[in-house]
């Protein structure tokens, strides 16, 4: 079964962010890109952010 994340240094919970939106500071490889993966990844649930979910017009909900 896969994760349902992809396994980038943006989720990592040794990364933390830059002031540059595409480059990220790990404690491990020192500045990093956002996509770039190394074998000591460790998932970091609180830096995913979740989709938003869609909300129904009133058409819709009538149909419910």
């Amino acid at each position: 079964m896969q994760p349902e994340y992809e396994k980038l240094c943006m989720y990592c919970e040794h990364a933390a962010p830059t002031y540059e939106p595409d480059k990220m500071l790990c404690s491990k490889r020192g500045i990093v890109s956002c996509s770039y993966k190394c074998s000591r990844f460790v998932y970091d649930p609180l830096k995913r952010i979740p989709r938003r979910v869609k909300k129904l017009t009133l058409e819709e909900k009538e149909e419910i």
